[in-house]
């Protein structure tokens, strides 16, 4: 196991991404965002937390535990920040789930984008799979359903919560088996840059032991399109928000259909068996 995870560009392509992810199950990605995109993300986001509250309101204990405490989510930040959809688009990180995802669909959904911000005094997260969402095909001899990316919009250190990654932990063939802490990394890096992952290794949010430093972390993930998203993107995030971006992004927002795998001639995502925009008549 390596004593760190890899950490490469996406200025020569995503290949070398793409390799890590395969061994380590996680790959650290410098300077992912442009700096003004960092700039008015981070400007965005932190304007948009002052509505949200720390923890979750859910009666449900086990959500409590895993939201943490001491955590801020939210999501629909398509609705939050412009800059939100140059991200969404980023070539590089959709050269990654092509790669993990397509050979077992014809497209796949954005799963969630959300802000997980960690306040001071945050106990590290429970470990876990995000393949997890679907017990039923997340196995060891299964496919990837998902990949997702942790961008940081200030430092990640040690101090602060940067994720906890076991590399390798995709590959075990017992995914019932509990990493020991010898076999756990932190994804510490610069703000700007990126913790790429596969849905089948082991991660968490670390532990915020500063006094008064908060970790600020936006999530995005994806998901085969034949499974259903975390987020329910089309109900948080209206059409007037995307009706004037690329189709692709329309579509990993769940504003049109996607499709079966290719042996397969359904869609799925339908309204009156049509693509979302046509049946409703929108433009």
């Amino acid at each position: 196991m390596p004593a760190r995870l890899a950490e490469v560009s996406f200025t020569d392509g995503p290949e070398a991404a793409i390799t890590a992810l395969g061994t380590d199950g996680g790959v650290i990605v410098r300077d992912l965002l442009d700096p003004d995109v960092l700039s008015t993300l981070r400007a965005d986001m932190k304007s948009a937390a002052n509505a949200y509250h720390l923890g979750s309101v859910s009666d449900n204990d086990f959500v409590q535990f895993f939201w943490g405490e001491q955590t801020m989510r939210f999501t629909r930040l398509a609705t939050r920040s412009d800059a939100f959809f140059e991200v969404l688009g980023h070539p590089g990180l959709l050269a990654v789930a092509d790669e993990l995802l397509l050979p077992h669909c014809r497209s796949y959904w954005l799963n969630t984008a959300q802000m997980i911000v960690l306040a001071p005094g945050q106990p590290g997260q429970y470990l876990h799979r995000d393949a997890d969402n679907w017990p039923q095909v997340n196995r060891p001899d299964g496919i990837e359903i998902t990949v997702s990316t942790m961008i940081a919009l200030d430092d990640f250190t040690e101090s602060n919560g940067a994720t906890q990654v076991v590399p390798g932990s995709h590959l075990w063939d017992d995914y019932e088996r509990y990493p020991e802490p010898h076999e756990v990394v932190q994804a510490v890096m610069p703000a700007g840059s990126a913790l790429l992952y596969t849905g089948r290794v082991v991660h968490g949010g670390g532990a915020n032991r500063t006094d008064d430093e908060w970790r600020w972390g936006l999530h995005i993930s994806f998901v085969l399109g034949w499974l259903t998203p975390e987020e329910a993107s089309p109900v948080g995030v209206p059409w007037d928000r995307v009706r004037d971006q690329p189709e692709h992004i329309q579509q990993l927002l769940g504003w049109r259909c996607t499709t079966l795998p290719p042996d397969a001639a359904g869609r799925l995502w339908t309204v009156d068996y049509e693509d979302i925009p046509i049946a409703l008549g929108l433009s």
